[in-house]
């Protein structure tokens, strides 16, 4: 209802017929990569009919302390937006497999579109373009200022070819708030970090390479950063669907790690059965093209 009570019969007509990819906390969102997933997605779709695309990102932090716009000014002007109901389009498609609910939309109404899938294959088969995820990332996208300072902390310990492994924990370790996951015991604690620093060691024998972990739980990077190999990405994160008060540092670490695992030769995500199958890295390979591994400890 909250979404709804934003229009009215008598509303702001807004300028032009733009898809509008909106995160304000209205809705089911899902974590950065999957917002990010259903923004690439839904720039590709206006791009391949020819309108223009829009973000409207303001839960639970506005993007553009984060991120600016790169080749592509997505921001909204003063005035573009409507609010009556007669000139939108309102689009659920969160969790949405397939992009076929977008297809032969009103031309003479904005679209206001709430998604969170990955629809990229689907356009460029449905539309014959051949959009690659990591160019429109990089069209829309560059790290603000704080952002590139973050980066520079570590890209000046980092050598230029380095490997990366993300661990994705939620709650286990108890530290990391994200929806009702619970931690495990103290026994099972210590095992899950015994099999990640023998992958990790595993790793290393085999690449020679140092290798820079990102994780969402701060106690586990505090026990892989004396491997002498490792450069662990640190801080503790929050996520941007549970987390709605967390300063903006907790945010920032969550970009930081994306760029990255960006940047990295090869991305690896590695975790036991408790541990999360996360896309985030998946993703972040897919921005310059690099290989991707996901791997399986017990």
């Amino acid at each position: 209802m909250g979404t709804l009570r934003r229009y009215s019969l008598f509303g702001k007509k807004g300028a032009g017929n733009a898809i509008i990819a909106c995160v304000d906390g209205t809705s089911f969102h899902g974590g950065l990569a999957d917002r990010w997933k259903g923004i690439v997605s839904l720039y590709a779709l206006a791009k391949a009919t020819g309108r223009d695309f829009r973000i409207r990102y303001t839960f639970p932090f506005d993007l553009t302390e984060l991120q600016i716009p790169a080749n592509y000014d997505w921001r909204l002007r003063e005035g573009e937006w409507s609010n009556r109901i007669s000139h939108v389009c309102l689009k659920r498609v969160i969790g949405e497999p397939s992009f076929l609910r977008m297809v032969r939309l009103p031309q003479d109404k904005q679209i206001h579109c709430y998604a969170n899938r990955d629809w990229l294959d689907e356009i460029n088969t449905h539309y014959h373009t051949a959009y690659t995820w990591g160019n429109l990332f990089e069209e829309l996208f560059q790290p603000t200022e704080h952002v590139r300072k973050a980066l520079a902390s570590y890209q000046a310990i980092l050598p230029e070819s380095y490997i990366a492994v993300a661990f994705r924990l939620q709650n286990l370790f108890g530290d990391f708030t994200e929806y009702e996951y619970a931690p495990t015991n103290a026994a099972r604690q210590k095992e899950i970090t015994q099999l990640c620093r023998s992958y990790l060691e595993q790793l290393y024998a085999e690449k020679k390479k140092p290798i820079l972990v990102t994780s969402d739980s701060k106690l586990f990077s505090q026990e892989m950063a004396d491997l002498p190999f490792v450069i662990c990405s640190k801080g503790q994160a929050a996520h941007a669907d549970t987390t709605q008060d967390a300063p903006c540092e907790q945010y920032l670490k969550s970009f930081v790690d994306f760029y990255l695992l960006a940047n990295a030769e090869e991305v690896y995500c590695a975790g036991t059965k408790e541990m999360y199958p996360s896309e985030f890295p998946q993703y972040a390979a897919k921005v310059h093209n690099r290989p991707f591994t996901r791997v399986r400890l017990d």
